[in-house]
C-alpha cells in the first residue's frame, strides 16, 4: 500500500472538539452542529476522520473516511482556542428557508428549501425576502404548487419597511 500523506489529512470545516470514547481514550473530531434536547442537554454532531483504503488501478491506497456521529456534553468537550460561535444559527430574520427559481417567462417561483421540484441553482431567500417578492403580485412571483410555501409564509408578520 502507498503511504498516506499526513499533510493531506481531512479535518473538515468547523472547530475541533475532544471526544471521550467509552474506554476512556480521547480523540479529536470536527464539530459541525450543536442542539439542545428537551431536557436541556447539549448534543454535538461531529465528524471523525478514520484511516481507510480504496482499490485503484495501481493497487490499494490509503484514503481517509469521514464518519458522522452525535454525543452529548460532557462526552464532547471544547478545546481551548477553538471558535464555537460558528455553530450558532443566524438570528431568525437572517435564516434562509426558501429557494427562488426563475421560470422561463421570467417570473419567480418560491419553494421550500427541501422541495424536490426546486432547482439546485435557485437563489436562497429569508422569510422577509420571500414575502417582499410575493407581495409584488403573481405577475412577478408565485409559490410552488408542490411544496406550498404559502402555508407557512402567510402566517408570518409582514416584513419591516426598510425605508426611512
Amino acid at each position: 500500500m502507498e503511504e498516506y500523506d499526513e499533510t493531506a489529512a481531512h479535518w473538515g470545516d468547523g472547530p475541533l472538539v475532544k471526544v471521550t470514547l467509552p474506554d476512556g481514550q480521547t480523540i479529536r473530531a470536527v464539530v459541525t452542529r450543536r442542539r439542545r434536547d428537551r431536557s436541556g442537554t447539549w448534543w454535538y454532531t461531529y465528524q471523525l476522520t478514520l484511516p481507510g483504503w480504496v482499490d485503484t488501478a495501481h493497487g490499494p491506497i490509503q484514503q481517509p473516511h469521514v464518519v458522522e456521529l452525535s454525543a452529548p456534553h460532557p462526552i464532547v468537550q471544547p478545546i481551548e482556542g477553538q471558535d464555537y460561535t460558528v455553530l450558532d444559527p443566524p438570528p431568525p430574520e437572517k435564516r434562509t428557508r426558501w429557494r427562488v427559481d426563475v421560470m422561463r417567462d421570467g417570473r419567480r417561483l418560491v419553494h421550500r428549501l427541501d422541495c424536490a421540484a426546486g432547482s439546485e441553482g435557485g437563489s436562497l431567500a429569508t422569510d422577509a425576502d420571500a414575502l417582499r417578492l410575493l407581495a409584488q403580485g403573481p405577475e412577478v412571483a408565485t409559490t410552488c404548487a408542490i411544496c406550498r410555501p404559502e402555508a407557512v409564509l402567510w402566517t408570518l408578520p409582514p416584513p419591516a419597511d426598510d425605508s426611512f
